[in-house]
């Protein structure tokens, strides 16, 4: 696993990227909670990816179109997942059926975070591994969450997670 302490700039600007993601979805139903936190935990996640791919010969390069993945790099388009830790068991490894769609056009692979502290000014983010897309086929959509907050996800389970050290460039 890969720890990335992120400076307080790192911070800065992912808070101001997610306000105007917030924005864009503020009123729009969301796959999970559409709050500003969750936002900036995506947000956290995908500055902690790209500098990983950077710092292991990735050539990451940011989407700049809101339909496209998140990160360009040499091993394909990258899709990047950011749970709170203290969600992870529960909740994470899971991609939304009504978001399943849109990640296969847009992503070969999905790269999956944890982080512990949001509310950090230099947060931690731990990169878990990553997935193929196309794993996602084997799963069967199921109900979790809390009673009353259910969604229907995809849920990998950890051993489809692949370690980093898996992931190549594209020939």
């Amino acid at each position: 696993m890969h720890g990335y302490k992120l400076s307080a700039d790192h911070k800065n600007v992912a808070l101001s990227l997610a306000e105007m993601t917030y924005e864009v979805y503020a009123n729009k139903r969301g796959h999970y909670f559409n709050n500003p936190k969750g936002h900036l935990t995506g947000r956290l996640g995908e500055f902690a990816a790209f500098h990983w791919f950077a710092d292991n010969g990735f050539e990451p390069k940011f989407a700049t179109e809101r339909l496209e993945c998140d990160i360009y790099t040499n091993a394909g388009r990258c899709e990047v997942k950011t749970w709170n830790a203290q969600h992870w068991d529960e909740l994470g490894r899971s991609i939304s059926v009504t978001q399943l769609a849109s990640i296969r056009r847009k992503s070969d692979f999905v790269l999956w975070c944890v982080i512990s502290d949001v509310e950090s000014s230099e947060p931690v983010v731990e990169i878990k591994g990553w997935c193929d897309v196309a794993v996602l086929d084997k799963y069967e959509p199921l109900m979790t969450g809390k009673i009353g907050r259910q969604i229907f996800n995809y849920q990998l389970h950890e051993d489809d997670i692949l370690p980093m050290s898996a992931l190549t460039v594209s020939a």
